[in-house]
């Protein structure tokens, strides 16, 4: 028994000596791997430490080239622009226009271009009602009458009513009635400017390529491969024109928003809510043009039924622009109107002014709301549909508020009412008033069926778009042609002119209500001969309407020959462009500590 513990005991010893031996031979093994792994956690930690340095070196070269690259840009486009404004002025002379960042001067290029386009849009214009001259001999083929009627709605909207309104008396008239020396952004100003001219050209381009697809863009015809290369360039033009349109509205938001108060003019109110509503709806549109283009030359389906699109999600976006659209054409007319109303009726503010602020503000929150007032076509569930008609008829509340606001001021000038400036007024209302008694017939839901793309609808929004803007345009030149040029305009020619205008501007379109209440549809050269005189009639006022365009350019022509300067401006002191010399010159500084001064620079 002894023996054998002894062996256990020697057997016990072995082994743990094996175990010791073992547990050795691991701690040699454990220590050469520690120290391999210290020694990779020092070379981290370096290499750690020099990246960093590395990141810091560049980031500080980096700024060092940056700045200097800066200072050295900044010192040759110093210098380029030093050049080129010597050039300009030394060896051009009027080729200072092209580089300057005054309001003023930008403001008649903007209405230079403005008009231009306007006369290629009458041009059209002419050529559609000469072609309606006869139910079944056609002028021009009918895929150039679709080219003329699409260009037609497209030069008149985004290059001769935007141009002018906005971008030529609003950047006009703006920084006086905010009494600063220009708009806050002046380069921005310019940039939006010179952006109009290559959509001017792409537009044209449109015309000579051939876009017969509507100025409203409708998928399928938009994306098919038969449309051509016209379509193409007429979204491109658009882009441009919408880039121009918002970097503008972004400009005289800005300006508006540093100095307005509720002593300003009504006419800041008016181009304050039309700025707000460019921002809102013009990225929309262009939304839709870029999906539009994707699907016509980068195989997208966006508006595609064959590839799961939907044309009516362009509708949609369209409308979310094109109905907010008519009140940006639209609002700058009322707040010259009511201006003009306030200083003819020597009042210092006008009547109701409050009033007509929160029906533009009005107009605006529902305007923006509407759009599918022009789908009811589609098949909209009858909810929506009711929705959409409740809301288009409470427009004509606040529409209605701003009119007899300006019947009422216009009441208390009897002494001028032989001023041709107080006619154009009266035919302003007249005119937006039956635009507005035919828009709540065609909000109606069942109504707007049966008048869905007839003539009924042309004549409504001529009435309210074609005749009422282009009646604010006229009004805002002639009441503030003495201000700008120095010289004053025949009355009795323009008495002549507006006789003319109106006369012109109810023979063409008044009797496109007939036509559309008998169903004839519009986009169509040919009709049934018993319509025959009808447009017989509306093709004379058509003729009479682009006569008077052109006497109005020898009135102002005349007013440039015969040189009768003026002195100065009468009416209420408290409007501060009744207390300027005319004509404004240029780059003029008027408005320090409080005072009006005319410093010239």
């Amino acid at each position: 028994m002894e023996e054998t513990k002894k062996k256990k005991k020697s057997v016990k010893k072995e082994v743990s000596t094996k175990k010791k031996k073992t547990s050795v031979g691991g701690s040699s093994g454990s220590g050469f791997w520690g120290k391999l792994l210290d020694l990779l956690k020092k070379l981290l930690g370096e290499f750690k430490k020099f990246v960093c340095l590395l990141f810091n070196f560049i980031i500080d070269s980096a700024y060092f080239f940056h700045f200097n690259l800066y200072n050295f840009t900044v010192l040759i486009l110093d210098v380029f622009n030093s050049l080129v404004v010597d050039f300009c002025i030394n060896v051009v002379g009027y080729g200072y226009w092209l580089i300057s960042l005054d309001h003023k001067r930008i403001s008649l290029i903007y209405v230079i271009l403005g008009l231009w386009g306007g006369f290629i849009g009458l041009g059209l214009s002419l050529l559609i009602r000469l072609n309606l001259c006869d139910p079944y001999y056609n002028l021009v083929s009918l895929d150039v009458y679709n080219f003329l009627i699409t260009n037609h709605g497209i030069a008149m909207i985004f290059f001769f009513l935007m141009p002018v309104l906005i971008g030529g008396f609003g950047n006009y008239f703006l920084p006086f009635f905010l009494y600063i020396d220009d708009l806050l952004l002046p380069r921005l100003n310019s940039f939006s400017l010179w952006l109009m001219i290559p959509s001017f050209f792409y537009m044209e381009l449109s015309l000579y390529y051939g876009c017969g697809v509507g100025w409203t863009l409708y998928p399928p015809l938009s994306i098919s491969e038969n449309s051509g290369l016209g379509v193409d360039y007429l979204m491109f033009s658009l882009h441009l024109a919408g880039v121009s349109s918002l970097v503008g509205s972004i400009n005289f938001i800005s300006t508006i928003i540093s100095r307005v108060n509720f002593k300003t003019s009504i006419i800041i109110w008016s181009y304050l809510f039309t700025s707000i509503l460019l921002l809102l709806s013009l990225p929309v549109l262009a939304a839709g043009i870029t999906m539009l283009l994707f699907d016509r030359n980068f195989g997208t389906a966006f508006f595609e039924p064959m590839g799961g699109g939907d044309p009516l999600l362009f509708q949609h976006l369209f409308w979310f622009f094109g109905h907010p659209e008519v009140y940006v054409l639209i609002l700058p007319g009322f707040g010259i109107v009511s201006h003009i109303c306030m200083s003819i009726s020597n009042n210092d503010s006008s009547f109701g002014y409050y009033g007509l602020i929160c029906a533009m503000a009005s107009i605006v929150c529902l305007g923006s709301v509407v759009w599918a007032h022009h789908m009811f076509m589609v098949g909209l569930d009858y909810l929506t549909a009711i929705f959409f008609s409740s809301v288009t008829m409470i427009i004509g509340i606040p529409t209605g508020i701003k009119v007899f606001s300006w019947l009422y001021m216009l009441n208390s000038c009897g002494s001028r009412v032989w001023d041709p400036i107080v006619w154009w007024l009266v035919g302003f209302i007249f005119l937006f008033t039956i635009g507005g008694v035919t828009g709540i017939a065609l909000s109606a839901s069942s109504l707007d069926i049966l008048f869905h793309d007839t003539w009924f609808v042309v004549a409504h929004f001529h009435y309210v778009l074609s005749l009422g803007s282009y009646s604010s345009v006229v009004i805002m030149l002639l009441w503030w042609w003495p201000f700008m040029i120095g010289y004053s305009v025949n009355k009795y020619l323009l008495q002549g002119h507006w006789l003319l205008s109106m006369v012109g501007f109810n023979l063409c379109f008044f009797p496109m209500h007939y036509l559309g209440i008998h169903g004839l549809p519009r986009r169509v050269s040919s009709y049934d001969c018993e319509y025959y005189w009808i447009n017989v009639l509306s093709s004379i006022g058509g003729v009479l309407s682009i006569t008077s365009a052109f006497v109005l350019f020898f009135i102002l022509w005349e007013s440039l020959s015969v040189c009768n300067r003026i002195i100065g401006l009468w009416g209420s002191g408290s409007c501060v462009t009744n207390v300027m010399v005319v004509p404004v010159p240029v780059h003029i500084t008027y408005i320090c500590g409080g005072k009006v001064w005319f410093n010239y620079k």
